[in-house]
């Protein structure tokens, strides 16, 4: 009964905490106003985002429910190891023309299909900044050179309570001005 009563809040769109999980898993009284979901918030097709824990990198970012995960703009890619782990050092270019060189700890090395056909794609994580609100997300790198967008936002960062309205840009970008 309890996998079900949980399947049935994850897919009313509630999102369960970890701790709220664990009270569940263990038979103790949870309060059903904690699981309401927060209001989901717009975004246009493109917006301005920073990256990096001082929102020290501005992208103007292309927003793409289709892609599983957020992608930036990477060139001259080369990967090194360091106590054993493996890390990748890339150059990229940020809105303001800001060229800068990066280094990352790899989570995952993938092949990935894009409208670019199959690539391999280093995957690391990143805080990734829309508005005032901070996200840690994985990101892969892309050489994006030929695009106008030099970071893409994915799924897995709109799965995190956007919806995105594609007859608008840069909504979030706006309302931050307004305030």
């Amino acid at each position: 009964m309890l996998g079900t009563m949980v399947f049935a809040l994850l897919v009313g769109g509630h999102a369960l905490y970890r701790h709220t999980l664990q009270a569940l898993v263990e038979g103790k009284a949870v309060s059903c106003a904690a699981q309401e979901p927060r209001p989901h918030r717009i975004l246009g097709k493109s917006e301005v985002v920073h990256l990096g824990e001082h929102r020290e990198l501005i992208f103007d970012a292309k927003v793409d429910s289709g892609a599983h995960t957020s992608s930036i703009h990477a060139t001259e890619l080369e990967t090194f190891t360091r106590e054993g782990a493996l890390f990748v050092r890339f150059k990229t270019l940020d809105h303001q023309g800001r060229e800068r060189v990066l280094e990352r700890l790899v989570s995952q090395v993938r092949q990935v299909r894009s409208a670019s056909g199959i690539s391999q794609r280093y995957y690391f994580r990143e805080i990734v900044w829309i508005d005032d609100v901070s996200y840690d997300v994985e990101v892969n790198l892309a050489d994006r050179s030929q695009l106008s967008k030099k970071m893409l936002i994915g799924k897995n960062l709109l799965e995190r309570g956007y919806l995105v309205d594609t007859s608008k840009s840069y909504v979030a970008t706006e309302a931050a001005s307004l305030r």
